[in-house]
């Protein structure tokens, strides 16, 4: 039997991710931010005040690739890391209001960007394809 990669699951679920990452990292070049630099804003947006452990685990990066993120986002002013009330050892995200206006401005073309790639499919497709990559996913934790 001839290993054809091309044709594994593995493949293409990781060409899709690539084609959808380069894609979204066109649509955000005139923000100066990655899609990487995005899904932390994002995720900051939606869990205000969440520590860095936290905010790796929700966007599947582990610890070094948090803090690279969160440098680079704090060195172009659009989070705010503060001590916790709680532990002096961890530090709580947020955004800064430079943050906040580039999150709602990016918003528009993020949300612009998923219409385009869900208009591929028709509802049907879209709800079978959530459906099989939430199973391959729950199968592999």
């Amino acid at each position: 039997m001839e290993y054809i990669r091309d044709e594994t699951i593995g493949w293409l679920v990781y060409k899709a991710r690539y084609m959808l990452k380069k894609q979204m990292q066109n649509k955000l070049k005139d923000y100066n931010i990655s899609s990487e630099q995005w899904s932390v804003i994002n995720m900051i947006h939606m869990k205000k005040g969440c520590n860095q452990k936290t905010l790796a685990e929700l966007c599947l990066k582990d610890g070094a690739t948090i803090t690279r993120i969160l440098n680079i986002l704090e060195n172009k002013k659009l989070v705010k890391r503060e001590n916790s009330p709680y532990d002096k050892r961890e530090f709580l995200v947020y955004l800064t209001d430079k943050g906040r206006n580039l999150y709602n401005e990016a918003l528009k073309v993020v949300f612009q960007n998923t219409q385009e790639i869900n208009s591929i499919f028709s509802v049907s497709e879209l709800e079978q394809l959530e459906y099989l990559l939430n199973k391959l996913i729950s199968n592999l934790e």
